[in-house]
């Protein structure tokens, strides 16, 4: 069985995971930058891990506008 769908479905399913994505780093930073320290996510330094926290975020916010997220 073939299941053919249109593109438009496509791009709101990755918007979907894309935004899914977003929240869950910034609920990440959220938790690594509170006085209890969070859990590392990318790096055992809590400063670096922020750091690229925050890259990912940066990062994940420009392929949303891609798609047409502002």
């Amino acid at each position: 069985m073939k299941i053919e769908v249109c593109g438009c479905c496509i791009e709101e399913v990755v918007r979907g995971d894309l935004r899914s994505t977003l929240e869950n780093l910034e609920d990440d930073r959220k938790r690594r930058k509170s006085k209890a320290g969070g859990t590392a996510i990318f790096d055992l330094d809590r400063e670096r891990d922020l750091e690229i926290l925050d890259e990912h975020i940066a990062a994940m916010k420009l392929v949303l506008r891609y798609y047409g997220e502002t």
